[in-house]
């Protein structure tokens, strides 16, 4: 009876979601122009918010140009990541372009491309858009699955102007 448990335990955590409290998953991932790759090293001492989306993904569509400006009221300690995991880039870019247009101003994070979805695996997503609030020590604050609006980011600003202190 114990090794039943102690397999179905083993199985159990092979499956579990990535959750408070754990170290971030690493990657190494390129951004659109293929000139600079990023590792989740690349962010050492900086609270994170990796953000997992698709341009396919109607909660993703709607929560972007929230990070728009999010990222535009953090000047530095904070990268936003937005791991996009469209199989084609110009799909990604078309979208991104689009809300471009919309606010007036580029991008303002990091954005990359994982067309195997190997990160979105890595973190065993159950939804889409998958966020994680991650702080200046690689480890795991927040999970948070599914889009974020305006209400939802004035309590994300809360809690990452607590880790940047």
């Amino acid at each position: 009876m114990k090794k039943i448990l102690l397999t179905l335990m083993l199985m159990g955590s092979l499956f579990a979601d990535v959750k408070v409290g754990d170290k971030a998953l690493g990657f190494d991932l390129q951004d659109f122009s293929k000139e600079k790759s990023y590792t989740m090293d690349s962010f050492k001492g900086e609270v994170v918010l990796l953000n997992i989306w698709a341009s396919w993904c109607s909660g993703c569509k709607e929560e972007m140009p929230e990070f728009f400006e999010l990222q535009r009221e953090y000047k530095s300690g904070f990268k936003l990541v937005a791991i996009s995991i469209d199989k084609k880039s110009k799909d990604a870019k078309k979208f991104l372009a689009s809300v471009e247009k919309k606010l007036g101003y580029e991008t303002p994070f990091i954005v990359l491309h994982d067309k195997k979805k190997s990160s979105a695996k890595a973190y065993k997503c159950i939804g889409m858009p998958s966020s994680y609030l991650i702080d200046k020590e690689g480890v795991i604050q927040k999970v948070i699955v599914g889009s974020l609006n305006a209400k939802d980011i004035v309590a994300l600003k809360a809690d990452i102007d607590t880790l940047l202190k």
